[in-house]
C-alpha cells in the first residue's frame, strides 16, 4: 500500500519564508543600491515592499507547486536539479510580473529600465532561491513514512 507524501506545515512555510526573505533582503539591497546609484535607504525601502509582497505570495506559490510534485508521486524536498530550476524560474517570473510595476512606479524608469534592472536581480534571485531552498531541505526535510523511502533507506530504518 502506498502511503502519503509528507509536505510542510504552514509553520515550516512560514520558518521558510522568513529565513529566505530576511537573508535576500541582506544581499539585495546594497547589491540594488549599488547598482542604481541610488541612495540604500530608498532602494532599501523598496527591498522590503517587494520583500513583503514576495513573502505574501512565496508559501502560495510553493504549496500549489508542492501538490504539483505529490500528484506526480514525487516527495517535494527530494525535488532533482531540474525541478529545483523549474520551481525557482517559476517563482522569479510569478515575482517579476507582480513587481515591475512597483519598481517603475517607485524609482521613476520606464517599464524597460526597470525590466533590465530586474533581469540582473532575476538570475541572482533564481541563483539564490536555488541554493537556498536546496540548503532548506537538506536543514529541514520532511519525514516521510517508511513505505515512500527509497528502497536502500526501508532496509536502514527497518534495521534501526
Amino acid at each position: 500500500m502506498n502511503q502519503p507524501i509528507i509536505t510542510r506545515t504552514p509553520l515550516d512555510r512560514l520558518r521558510h519564508t522568513l529565513m529566505f526573505e530576511a537573508l535576500l533582503l541582506t544581499l539585495l539591497a546594497p547589491m540594488m543600491s549599488l547598482m542604481l546609484n541610488r541612495d540604500i535607504v530608498d532602494v532599501g525601502m523598496l527591498s522590503v515592499v517587494i520583500s513583503i509582497k514576495a513573502m505574501l505570495i512565496n508559501p502560495i506559490f510553493n504549496y500549489f507547486f508542492d501538490r504539483f510534485d505529490v500528484r506526480r508521486g514525487r516527495v517535494p524536498t527530494e525535488r532533482k536539479l531540474l525541478g529545483r530550476i523549474i520551481h525557482a524560474m517559476g517563482m522569479e517570473v510569478t515575482l517579476t510580473a507582480t513587481s515591475l510595476p512597483l519598481i517603475v512606479w517607485w524609482l521613476d524608469v520606464t517599464f524597460m529600465q526597470a525590466l533590465v534592472v530586474d533581469m540582473v536581480m532575476i538570475f541572482a534571485v533564481m541563483t539564490y532561491t536555488l541554493i537556498f531552498n536546496w540548503g532548506y531541505d537538506r536543514l529541514f526535510p520532511v519525514a516521510q513514512p517508511a513505505a515512500s523511502l527509497p528502497l536502500s533507506e526501508r532496509a536502514l530504518s527497518v534495521e534501526h
